[in-house]
């Protein structure tokens, strides 16, 4: 686990230099500091983690608009495909979402904000572009588009389905609630 001085090491390191290589490696220092809260297998219950990941009260200051500016420039650079890196920071980004999701204090905050509309957005191209005979042979790779919506997926569910039911449901667990008068 990357110790929040680390991270707050490359938060600084980000914030003098604005070189977006320290955006990345705090991105994924914080991801694999939480990764245990990516519960992206949708044939499997969940998996309850004791721990919660942290309130965006303490996240460095400015954290949520830098990212959703980064996002929007991905969404911007869509149209004219993503490279490699830009594919690996989507992906970061919406780990990141998924992660601050999983604290419920932190679901209304990332809810009304338009990071959802940019991974839908994003998520709609790369299925087009699945679809897409003529792109399907273009891309050599689709691993990473797969993950990219897997994740869109995950991120979409922890928003609106933060307790997992519908996960829940269609594994066939029931949860009966018993209410005494």
């Amino acid at each position: 686990m990357a110790s929040r001085e680390r991270l707050f090491e490359l938060w600084m390191l980000y914030c003098t230099k604005k070189d977006p290589d320290y955006l990345k490696l705090w991105l994924d220092n914080f991801v694999s500091s939480y990764e245990q809260f990516l519960d992206v297998d949708f044939e499997k219950l969940p998996t309850r983690v004791d721990d919660v990941p942290p309130g965006i009260s303490l996240l460095p200051d400015n954290i949520l608009q830098v990212l959703r500016i980064q996002l929007l420039q991905c969404v911007q650079k869509m149209a004219d495909g993503l490279e490699e890196q830009q594919q690996a920071l989507s992906i970061l980004l919406v780990k990141f979402f998924i992660i601050l999701c999983r604290n419920l204090s932190n679901v209304e905050e990332i809810g009304t904000c338009s990071y959802i509309n940019y991974v839908i957005t994003m998520t709609t191209l790369y299925i087009q572009q699945l679809k897409s005979k003529k792109k399907e042979k273009e891309l050599a790779d689709q691993t990473s588009i797969e993950e990219f919506v897997i994740h869109a997926l995950a991120f979409c569910e922890s928003l609106y389905d933060p307790y997992r039911n519908w996960r829940h449901r269609i594994s066939g667990y029931v949860l009966y609630i018993i209410m005494f008068i």
